[in-house]
Formats: C-alpha cells, sequence, structure tokens
C-alpha cells in the first residue's frame, strides 16, 4: 500500500512538469496553490464500527494543495483532527473539481490510509487583457 501511494503521489507531482512540454494554451484563469478543509476518514484500521461518526477513523482535516486547478490532480499535504482527539499526519493527493476536491493519501502518524472530501478556493479569473 506504502508503494501505492508513494507512485501516486510522484504521478502527481510530475504531471505539472509534463505539461510544459506541451503548447501553451492561453487561459483566463489564474491557477495557484490552495487549502482544503474537509473530512477525512480514515480506513483499513479495525471492523466496521470504527468507521462511525465519534470513533478514532472521523476527522476534520486541513491540506495543502500543489493546485486549484479544477479536473486535475494536485499533491497534496495535511493534518488531521480526529474525533478521539488524536493527530493524523498524511501525504497523497487530491482531484480537484470547482469548489470542491476529493483526497486519496497516506496517514505517516497512524499508519493508515484515508480519504478526504471538502471545500477549496475557486480559480479567480485573470486581471489581464485576454489578445484578440
Amino acid at each position: 500500500m506504502k508503494k501505492l501511494m508513494a507512485a501516486a503521489i510522484f504521478a502527481a507531482s510530475t504531471q505539472s512538469a509534463v505539461a510544459g512540454f506541451e503548447a501553451e494554451i492561453p487561459s483566463s484563469y489564474v491557477y495557484e496553490p490552495t487549502f482544503f478543509l474537509g473530512l477525512t476518514w480514515s480506513f483499513g484500521g479495525g471492523n466496521i464500527s470504527s468507521a462511525l461518526p465519534g470513533s478514532s477513523n472521523v476527522g476534520v482535516t486541513l491540506k495543502y494543495l500543489s493546485t486549484n486547478e479544477p479536473d486535475t490532480l494536485a499533491a497534496a499535504i495535511g493534518l488531521t483532527y480526529f474525533l478521539d482527539g488524536s493527530i493524523g499526519c498524511d501525504a497523497g493527493v487530491g482531484l480537484n473539481h470547482n469548489s470542491a476536491s476529493l483526497g486519496l493519501s497516506y496517514d505517516f502518524c497512524r499508519q493508515l490510509p484515508q480519504i478526504s472530501l471538502g471545500g477549496i478556493k475557486k480559480p479567480e479569473m485573470s486581471s489581464e487583457a485576454i489578445p484578440d
């Protein structure tokens, strides 16, 4: 599982490097790194009852994403406060869609994979005039 997560993180981080070799398409939006605030569920740590709200597998997460571009994978790092009072620290990828993101990451503090859903900042319109 750790190898799969490492491969996903590597793929997300190299996506922007590969995109530099493609033809540039003018855009009227400004894409930038952003924060993600949402809910997280850690899985793989026991029975089904451990996945219910109020247990140690549900938490509130704050992540930093490499981009807020819609329909794009973004590298993500973050911290999670779980409802039992414990803290998690994770790295992974997020799939952005407009003002929301779905994240898949690995919590290195708790040694569990996790899935997250939350909000991100929408891309802003560029203040530069679009050439004719």
